[in-house]
């Protein structure tokens, strides 16, 4: 006869409990592993449910997948209620990139259209356009492979015409009536941000515009005002009407131009501590007699420039208050070549409050005549900065 042993049995209380812990465990995976696929995704489940409801259901034509996702990022910076927090497709992007840098890539064509809206060249001095025998008013028939017509918009032009140092680019033109095709190699092309010139009534004063304030504008302020003082110009006049602003060191750069000593503006940005900018040594144009043409467009690095010196005193203003943009923005590179500008820091200057209110008020002056005027009168009167 065999040994045999009777199976122990747990008490049905314990087995109980058992089930109980099991259907506890379960909830709590569940639980906190929803919150680990949230994480892991993103946390914008929401979103994507939408999406795919949307892509499921609609009877409209979708547009393509990266509309939809340019779609989605605009509408999460739109959510932060900031005007300068903001989302830029690539062909903007590059030329504002530009615009900043002061050059880009490209053969040194204006692009201007005519009374048809047909696109016209017009090649700048020195440039790789001229240089390959573009002339001016030749019409544009096609860049490279994009056939260009009246319909074309002009940033679709320009990021075609623009690229890569060395590259060639084809353009196809027509003259007299005949096709013509160039293959012009891209060259680096000095993006002006400045002009300037003598005033005809009053050939004592130098003016100069400023378009944009980039990493060059204040070498081209240099070169542009020891020109004029050259040309015989005792005073000055800088025109920040309409400027944007651009880069806040470049904006800072102008201003040590005409000053000789003395903080510039502070700046904060998220976690960091206050940062000031100071005037290291005076400027060569510390004695200039200086106007400045300010207006509701004139922003950011302008008012940086504009602001400054008329704390220290430096710059009588005239025209209409400023527009008031204190905030600094990031720009951030997608992988597409997109962008996102995003609000990240914020600059004062001592002294001064933003909107600038200008000395001379001109409310009703379309033309500029009498801006111009109140400007000479200003220059000419004695005991003027």
């Amino acid at each position: 006869m065999s040994d045999q042993t009777t199976p122990k049995t747990f008490p049905a209380w314990l087995m109980i409990l058992f089930q109980i812990g099991i259907v506890i465990l379960s909830i709590a995976i569940g639980y906190f592993g929803r919150g680990i696929i949230t994480r892991y995704r993103g946390g914008f489940q929401l979103l994507n449910e939408a999406r795919d409801i949307l892509l499921e259901n609609t009877i409209l034509e979708v547009p393509p997948e990266p509309a939809l996702e340019y779609g989605m990022i605009r509408g999460m910076l739109a959510v932060m209620d900031d005007p300068f927090t903001h989302f830029v497709e690539p062909a903007v992007h590059e030329i504002r990139t530009n615009e900043l840098t002061g050059r880009f890539g490209g053969v040194g064509v204006r692009l201007e259209r005519d009374t048809r809206s047909n696109w016209r060249l017009y090649p700048l001095p020195d440039s790789p356009a001229l240089a390959a025998g573009i002339q001016d008013g030749d019409l544009l028939l096609a860049v490279d492979d994009i056939s260009i017509t009246s319909e074309t918009e002009e940033l679709d032009l320009v990021t075609a015409i623009r690229g890569p140092e060395g590259e060639n680019v084809k353009l196809i033109i027509q003259r007299h009536g005949q096709e013509r095709t160039f293959e012009i190699k891209r060259q680096w092309v000095p993006l002006p941000s400045i002009t300037w010139n003598l005033l005809p009534e009053a050939p004592e004063i130098g003016l100069l515009k400023v378009n944009r304030i980039a990493e060059t504008t204040a070498d081209e302020m240099q070169a542009g005002i020891e020109s004029l003082v050259d040309l015989g110009a005792e005073a000055l006049i800088i025109d920040l009407r309409d400027n944007g602003g651009g880069l806040v060191d470049a904006g800072v750069k102008i201003a040590r131009l005409f000053l000789e000593s003395g903080e510039i503006i502070n700046q904060t940005f998220k976690g960091e501590g206050v940062k000031t900018f100071q005037v290291d040594q005076p400027g060569p144009f510390i004695d200039q007699p200086l106007v400045l043409l300010i207006n509701g467009n004139t922003a950011s690095s302008a008012e940086i420039v504009a602001g400054a010196l008329a704390a220290h005193q430096r710059a009588i203003l005239v025209g209409t208050p400023t527009f008031g943009k204190t905030s600094i923005q990031y720009i951030f590179e997608l992988g597409d070549g997109s962008s996102v500008n995003i609000t990240s820091g914020r600059w004062w200057v001592p002294g001064q409050d933003f909107p600038l209110e200008p000395d001379f008020t001109l409310i009703d002056d379309p033309t500029g005549v009498q801006l111009f005027q109140t400007a000479i009168e200003v220059l000419n009167t004695p005991n003027q900065p």
